[in-house]
Protein backbone atom coordinates (compact mmCIF):
# COMPACT_ATOMS: atom_id res chain seq x y z
CA UNK A 1 0.00 0.00 0.00
CA UNK A 2 1.04 3.50 -0.68
CA UNK A 3 0.85 6.43 1.40
CA UNK A 4 -1.75 8.02 -0.26
CA UNK A 5 -4.09 4.97 0.32
CA UNK A 6 -2.57 4.74 4.06
CA UNK A 7 -3.94 8.18 4.47
CA UNK A 8 -7.27 7.68 2.78
CA UNK A 9 -7.41 4.84 5.00
CA UNK A 10 -6.39 6.02 8.50
CA UNK A 11 -9.00 9.16 7.50
CA UNK A 12 -11.61 7.21 7.08
CA UNK A 13 -10.85 5.20 10.07
CA UNK A 14 -10.90 8.01 12.03
CA UNK A 15 -13.21 10.21 10.69
CA UNK A 16 -10.85 13.03 10.09
CA UNK A 17 -11.41 15.78 7.44
CA UNK A 18 -9.05 17.21 5.34
CA UNK A 19 -8.95 20.32 7.23
CA UNK A 20 -8.52 18.90 10.63
CA UNK A 21 -5.70 16.57 8.91
CA UNK A 22 -4.07 19.79 7.93
CA UNK A 23 -4.23 20.71 11.40
CA UNK A 24 -2.68 17.62 13.10
CA UNK A 25 0.04 17.50 10.64
CA UNK A 26 0.89 20.95 10.34
CA UNK A 27 0.90 21.86 7.11
CA UNK A 28 -1.41 24.17 4.79
CA UNK A 29 -4.77 22.48 3.66
CA UNK A 30 -3.54 22.96 -0.04
CA UNK A 31 -0.88 20.31 0.96
CA UNK A 32 -3.39 17.72 1.95
CA UNK A 33 -5.75 18.28 -1.35
CA UNK A 34 -2.77 17.62 -3.55
CA UNK A 35 -1.25 14.41 -1.37
CA UNK A 36 -5.33 12.91 -2.05
CA UNK A 37 -4.76 13.99 -5.93
CA UNK A 38 -4.84 11.12 -8.07
CA UNK A 39 -1.02 10.34 -9.01
CA UNK A 40 -1.28 11.62 -12.70
CA UNK A 41 -3.07 14.74 -11.82
CA UNK A 42 -0.86 18.46 -12.24
CA UNK A 43 -0.66 19.44 -8.70
CA UNK A 44 -0.13 15.69 -7.13
CA UNK A 45 2.60 15.86 -4.83
CA UNK A 46 4.07 12.51 -2.91
CA UNK A 47 2.43 12.13 1.14
CA UNK A 48 5.62 12.15 2.47
CA UNK A 49 6.47 8.92 5.16
CA UNK A 50 7.10 11.26 7.92
CA UNK A 51 3.67 12.80 7.49
CA UNK A 52 2.01 9.05 7.73
CA UNK A 53 4.63 8.56 10.66
CA UNK A 54 3.40 11.85 12.35
CA UNK A 55 -0.11 11.07 11.99
CA UNK A 56 0.33 8.05 13.73
CA UNK A 57 1.69 9.33 16.41
CA UNK A 58 -1.02 11.81 17.23
CA UNK A 59 -3.58 9.68 16.25
CA UNK A 60 -2.59 7.23 19.51
CA UNK A 61 -1.97 10.04 21.69
CA UNK A 62 -5.40 11.45 21.01
CA UNK A 63 -6.74 7.61 21.93
CA UNK A 64 -4.37 7.41 24.39
CA UNK A 65 -5.94 11.17 26.22
CA UNK A 66 -9.41 10.12 25.67
CA UNK A 67 -11.47 9.19 28.26
CA UNK A 68 -11.24 5.04 28.40
CA UNK A 69 -8.56 5.55 26.02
Amino acid sequence: MNNRDTLIDLMVLHRLERRELAELLRVERDMVDRWLLPRDAGRWCEVPDMAIELLGYKLRERRDAAPGG
